[in-house]
């Protein structure tokens, strides 16, 4: 049994993180990488997920408990620990729009502190992203959060 299958075991029956679990963990983790939880990047967080297909087929009952549950992990073990078993279960080809809702999420109060930089730069590695592309990403994410 690894390390996760004990923390997440009983989701999605096989003790790994189910897709959406896994997307919505690393989103999490942006929300909560500063040390707390702002309304804003809250808010920002739940209209990224039900905006995407990946979440279409769940009530809000299940996208609560998911919420609730990558939280707890959170409050019990950290971010870092809930972003290395989200990393590790993100589907391929979703490694840019994870790190794009992530910066959007960091930047929806208008201001990046030092912990939520350094949350980035450890995330854009996790996703094996190359650093002129994230640049790119950040760089279209500030201009969206502009205004």
């Amino acid at each position: 049994m690894g390390l996760f299958d004990s923390l997440f075991g009983g989701m999605d029956g096989g003790g790994r993180l189910s897709p959406q679990e896994a997307f919505a963990g690393i989103l999490m983790g942006a929300t909560a990488c500063d040390g707390h939880l702002a309304d804003d990047e809250v808010n920002g967080l739940c209209v990224a997920l039900t905006r995407m297909k990946l979440y279409e087929r769940m009530n809000d009952k299940q996208f609560n408990q998911m919420l609730n549950k990558l939280y707890g992990v959170i409050k019990k073990k950290g971010v870092e620990f809930l972003i290395d078993g989200c990393v590790e279960q993100l589907p391929a080809g979703l490694e840019k729009t994870a790190f794009a809702n992530a910066c959007d999420i960091v930047l929806a109060d208008g201001v990046i502190e030092d912990d939520e930089k350094e949350f980035i730069e450890k995330l854009r590695k996790k996703l094996n992203l190359e650093g002129p592309v994230a640049k790119v990403i950040a760089e279209i994410m500030v201009v969206k959060n502009r205004g």
